[in-house]
């Protein structure tokens, strides 16, 4: 597996009409793979003035036609091996996260005409958001404390979907930051490789972690 990212000129007409319609980042991050076609996890990171596009892949990508599109031609893109990171977790340790998700709940009181099955609907408030996160941890592998985390930012995106425009999509996203614990060793590499809840092809899903600095683990 590895890890990418790629910074994008904010200055470009074509960048920020991408990032308002998230269909387009994934198109062109699918098209930095020369295998067969497969969702990679991918996410948009702001760090200061600038802005990144992260990938997470089975595959090392070739970013020069995303470059060309809505980055910096005459920049390298940084590729970092993500096995090494996956073969240092243990149960126990505490790392700082960071993820960007879709969280959603279904009412079984409505429903969709399409499939019968219960309409979704976006958790609106911080409060809903983070309870969300709360509730998918012990699935996931970690623990979570409601007080060492928090949504940093949230916001709606509304796009159209597909290469003809048909159909619209509608996301409530929030950006989740704080401190977790490993407590299912597999159950936690198996959610850093397959993401979190829905929405992973319009950059939704992927969880990052650092060592959380100052603190002694097991």
């Amino acid at each position: 597996m590895y890890l990418s990212r790629i910074e994008l000129d904010l200055k470009r007409r074509d960048t920020m009409r991408a990032l308002a319609s998230p269909q387009l980042l994934h198109g062109a991050v699918e098209q930095s793979f020369t295998g067969d076609r497969q969702r990679n996890l991918w996410r948009i990171d702001y760090l200061g003035d600038a802005c990144y596009i992260l990938v997470l892949s089975p595959e090392k990508p070739y970013f020069s036609h995303l470059a060309e599109q809505f980055g910096y031609p005459e920049r390298q893109w940084e590729t970092k091996e993500y096995d090494p990171l996956l073969e240092r977790l243990r149960a126990g340790q505490i790392w700082r996260f960071r993820l960007c998700a879709n969280p959603v709940h279904s009412s079984f009181r409505d429903k969709a005409e399409s499939s019968g099955r219960g309409k979704v609907f976006a958790h609106i408030t911080t409060g809903q958001q983070k309870n969300w996160l709360l509730k998918r941890a012990e699935a996931c592998g970690f623990t979570l404390a409601e007080e060492a985390f928090d949504v940093v930012h949230t916001q709606w995106e509304k796009f159209r979907k597909g290469n003809g425009g048909k159909g619209e999509v509608t996301l409530r996203t929030a950006t989740f930051e704080g401190i977790l614990t490993i407590s299912d060793l597999e159950r936690f590499r198996r959610t850093l490789l397959s993401g979190i809840g829905r929405a992973k092809a319009y950059g939704c899903g992927l969880l990052t972690i650092v060592r959380a600095e100052g603190v002694c683990d097991g």
